[in-house]
């Protein structure tokens, strides 16, 4: 008796196979991409708040995802999450290097373990701007559940 092996009947993927394993690929790929920005989106815990002031020593702006700023304070810099760059361009919001600022924010920690300040507030003590990123429900000002608001305090 001849014992049949069972296994794939061709060893190559046939065209259409191929083409749903890449279209498979790339949807997990893009809903990953929108779960990390979803993450500092909505990661913010109102139980982890601290506030630090410090001088702007680095602005990053990239393409997508958030404008972060790196702030100095006591020899170490802490990676402070603001906003979306299109939201930071239409609320007018002015940041410089060499800026002294007050930054009001909870922790965060990507999951590459790295730990970020998510900003809720920043007063820019050089031009005497407050600017709120955060609600008074902690969500994010650009999804139209909440206000910016800019206080001038001189």
């Amino acid at each position: 008796m001849v014992k049949k092996e069972r296994g794939l009947s061709s060893p190559l993927l046939t065209g259409k196979k191929m083409k749903q394993i890449i279209l498979l690929i790339s949807l997990i790929l893009t809903v990953s991409g929108i779960a990390s920005a979803q993450e500092w989106e909505e990661s913010y815990d109102p139980n982890t708040e601290i506030s630090i002031r410090g001088k702007i020593a680095e602005i990053i702006i990239r393409e997508h995802g958030p404008v972060i700023l790196g702030i100095s304070r006591n020899d170490r810099i802490y990676s402070v999450i603001t906003g979306p760059r299109w939201f930071i361009e239409q609320e007018k919001i002015e940041f410089k290097t060499g800026d002294e600022v007050l930054v009001q924010g909870a922790k965060m920690f990507s999951k590459r373990g790295e730990i970020f300040l998510l900003a809720r507030s920043i007063h820019n003590i050089n031009n005497g701007k407050t600017y709120s990123f955060r609600d008074d429900f902690s969500k994010p000002c650009w999804r139209g559940k909440g206000r910016h608001r800019i206080f001038n305090s001189r």
